[in-house]
């Protein structure tokens, strides 16, 4: 008789930790795919206008402004307004650690001024200036200073 209600215990905890890794697993390929999401959604603007100040990348937005915008829309995550104030959310990872959807900060000297979303691959899409409006880049077309993950995974 107690064997048979240890072997059920064992076979209850088995159950469990299965039930709360098939539950990791969802939540992980659940973030995989928000990020993805971040990545589309960002990239269906490429070709908008820079519009410095600007917050709709329908009718054109700042570097801030657009990370702002792709992030709140897609994955509901409150960011501030400026880059160098972005730069502040979130946590530092490396470069290796990068993933779709994290940001991606770049100086001119001592202090933040542009922003990017990291896609992929070595890549971003920014609202680069004036001149070329929202764009994909090489990540490494300036110095990257800072890369951080505001999606809490």
């Amino acid at each position: 008789d107690s064997l048979s209600q240890v072997s059920g215990q064992y076979d209850h905890y088995i159950n469990t930790i299965e039930a709360k890794k098939e539950a990791a697993a969802a939540e992980a390929e659940r973030k995989k795919a928000l990020r993805q999401s971040i990545v589309s959604d960002a990239l269906q603007f490429v070709g908008n206008a820079y519009v410095y100040g600007g917050n709709d990348p329908h009718t054109g937005v700042d570097c801030s402004g657009f990370t702002r915008y792709i992030l709140s829309h897609t994955a509901g995550v409150y960011l501030n307004r400026t880059a160098a104030s972005q730069s502040a959310q979130g946590r530092s990872v490396s470069a290796d650690e990068a993933r779709p959807g994290d940001l991606v900060f770049y100086s001119s000297g001592s202090h933040i001024n542009h922003v990017a979303l990291y896609i992929g691959g070595g890549r971003i899409v920014h609202a680069s200036n004036e001149t070329t409006g929202i764009i994909t880049s090489d990540m490494y077309y300036r110095t990257p200073v800072k890369i951080v993950n505001v999606l809490g995974d």
